[in-house]
Parts: structure tokens; C-alpha cells; sequence
């Protein structure tokens, strides 16, 4: 999985992480795949704790303390609404379940040869 990224957000700016545990206790609470959570984040068609626990799980993954995290959430609630919040928490679950690479799925980089 990837490393910690650096998100600014309207609680400031911190690391975030989504590795599997986070992204299994985020299909676990929401009931639902990441992939269909981070579509109803898209769609507006979010339950609140999609957009919560995203953001909390991503705080914690990127190595905040779980009552730092709480705390961090607590006082973004405080200046923007959760349905606000929605569009970090889609870009925070959309960087750990998709990204760009510099090459194509199966396709090597010039001069590598294939291992195997």
C-alpha cells in the first residue's frame, strides 16, 4: 500500500493514510465497499459517517492518535459542514484506492526487463 500523504483540508493540513485495515473498517461501519462508498461521497448521496469515518480513518493511517483524530474532526465540524467535508473525504479515499502510475497495468518501463 502507499505511503502517508500530505492532504489540506478544512480541519488544516496533516498526513493521511488508507491502508487495508482502514479501508476494511471503512466497509465494515458503512456496510458498503469503498468503491461504493467513495460513489455516494461523488454523488451526494452520502451517510455521514462515509464522510466521518473516511476522514478519521485517514487521520489515524497517517499516524495521528484515534483522540487527536476525533478532536482534529471535531473542530473541522465546527467551521464546514459535512457536506463540505464530502469532497476531502472522497479525495482522501480516492488516493488509497486508485492512483495514477507512471506506466500502463502491465506494461514495463523501457529497459526493464521482466521478473519472473
Amino acid at each position: 500500500m502507499r505511503g502517508a500523504e500530505q492532504i489540506v483540508w478544512a480541519g488544516g493540513e496533516h498526513p493521511f493514510r488508507l491502508g487495508i485495515g482502514e479501508l476494511r473498517a471503512i466497509e465494515q461501519r458503512s456496510d458498503a465497499g469503498v468503491a461504493v462508498v467513495l460513489m455516494r461521497l461523488l454523488s451526494s448521496q452520502f451517510k455521514i459517517d462515509d464522510v466521518i469515518g473516511v476522514i478519521r480513518l485517514g487521520l489515524i493511517g497517517g499516524g495521528m492518535a484515534e483522540r487527536d483524530a476525533q478532536k482534529t474532526l471535531e473542530a473541522a465540524l465546527e467551521v464546514s459542514s459535512p457536506y463540505a467535508l464530502a469532497v476531502p473525504a472522497a479525495d482522501i479515499l480516492r488516493r488509497f484506492i486508485m492512483w495514477e502510475t507512471p506506466d500502463q497495468p502491465g506494461e514495463l518501463a523501457a529497459g526493464k526487463a521482466s521478473e519472473g
